[in-house]
């Protein structure tokens, strides 16, 4: 049976406190910084990053809406996972409009293995736009997107999304919470910044 795909319902993030999130997650989803820093300190080193896709593609609808950009256009769409020895904690989705891959944000381009937080949260000028929260299931095109990399059956999983903008000119970040983070979380160690 093939689930309809649906809407994702997100909520902007003073909404937070209203939601049911595990009181270990509320900090991460709230995470005003690089959240690829955060999780190379509660790594205790580098984090693995996985290059899932990284070309051309169209944004979801809702993506394209948020970056108040028309639908159908061809951006640069990288999906990744951000883990820690070998277990993904991170499934994320960036959308680059391709009005936005001007002058040095070409390099955007040419990530690799690189996590793009660790380029845009550098000397870059960059401004993050208000933060949206989500709790992605079953029909949720993110969810089926990152529910491969959970590591077992997840109901639910909680992720985040904002527009940052780059030297003025904008990009969409998602970042889906995968339930071996939430471990990692609440275990003594590695010990890091939580």
């Amino acid at each position: 049976m093939r689930l309809r795909r649906r809407a994702t319902l997100w909520r902007p993030r003073f909404d937070i406190v209203q939601q049911r999130i595990p009181p270990a997650l509320k900090g991460w989803l709230d995470e005003p910084g690089s959240l690829t820093a955060r999780l190379a300190a509660r790594c205790g080193g580098p984090l693995d990053v996985t290059v899932l896709r990284a070309r051309w593609g169209r944004a979801l609808l809702d993506e394209a809406q948020q970056l108040g950009q028309p639908y159908g256009g061809l951006d640069w769409v990288r999906e990744v996972t951000l883990g820690c020895r070998g277990v993904p904690w991170i499934y994320a989705r960036s959308i680059i409009p391709r009005t936005s891959l001007r002058g040095r944000q070409r390099a955007l381009l040419r990530l690799g293995a690189r996590p793009l937080g660790s380029v845009l949260f550098g000397p870059a000028d960059i401004r993050r736009g208000a933060v949206q929260i989500a709790r992605l299931g079953p029909g949720d095109q993110l969810y089926e997107q990152a529910r491969p990399h959970a590591g077992g059956a997840a109901e639910r999983l909680w992720a985040r999304r904002s527009v940052l903008r780059v030297a003025g000119r904008p990009l969409l970040v998602a970042e889906v919470f995968l339930p071996r983070l939430l471990e990692a979380i609440d275990s003594a160690c590695p010990v890091g910044g939580d």
